[in-house]
C-alpha cells in the first residue's frame, strides 16, 4: 500500500536519518565533551568545540523538527490510517515532541533554577530517541518482509 506516501522513499528516508544521526552525534559529543572540560575556562579549546557541537546539536534540531513535521503528512498518517506500527510512531513521535519542547525551555527557560532538572530530561529524552530510532526502523523492516511475503493475505 502506497496511500499517502506511507513508506518513504529512499532519498527521504536517508536525510531523515542523516539529520536524525547529525543530532544525536552533536548532542552525544556534548555531553562527552561536558565531562572534560572546565566551564568556566573559556581559554580550554574543548570549550569552543563544545560550544560548536551545541550550534551544531540545535541547527540540526530545527531541521529535524521540521522534517518531522513534514513526515506527519506524509508517513505517519498514512500509516496511522493502515494501523501500522502505531504505538512504535506515537511513542517516537511523543519523545520527538517533549524533545523539541525541553530543547526550546533549555534555550528560554521558564526560571532559571529549572535549567538542570531540565537538561537532564533533555538528555534523557535524547538517549531514549537514539535507542527508539533504529527500534522504529526494525519494526518496519520487520513489518514490510511481512506484508511482501507471497504467503501473506492482503
Amino acid at each position: 500500500m502506497n496511500a499517502w506516501g506511507v513508506r518513504l522513499s529512499s532519498s527521504a528516508r536517508n536525510t531523515v536519518l542523516l539529520c536524525s544521526l547529525l543530532v544525536i552525534a552533536s548532542g552525544a559529543a556534548w555531553m562527552i565533551l561536558g565531562g572534560m572540560v572546565d566551564t568556566q575556562n573559556y581559554a580550554d579549546p574543548l570549550h569552543t568545540i563544545r560550544h560548536r557541537m551545541l550550534v551544531l546539536h540545535g541547527v540540526a534540531a530545527y531541521v529535524l523538527v521540521w522534517m518531522a513535521g513534514r513526515l506527519s503528512s506524509l508517513h505517519q498518517q498514512g500509516n496511522w490510517r493502515a494501523h501500522r506500527n502505531r504505538r512504535n510512531g506515537a511513542l517516537l513521535t511523543a519523545v520527538l515532541a517533549l524533545l523539541a519542547v525541553s530543547g526550546l525551555c533549555l534555550y528560554y527557560p521558564p526560571h532559571e533554577d529549572w535549567r538542570e532538572a531540565i537538561s537532564q530530561l533533555h538528555q534523557g529524552l535524547g538517549i531514549a530517541l537514539a535507542l527508539l530510532l533504529p527500534l522504529h526502523l526494525l519494526a518496519a523492516r520487520a513489518l514490510r518482509r511481512v506484508r511482501t511475503r507471497p504467503d501473506s493475505a492482503r
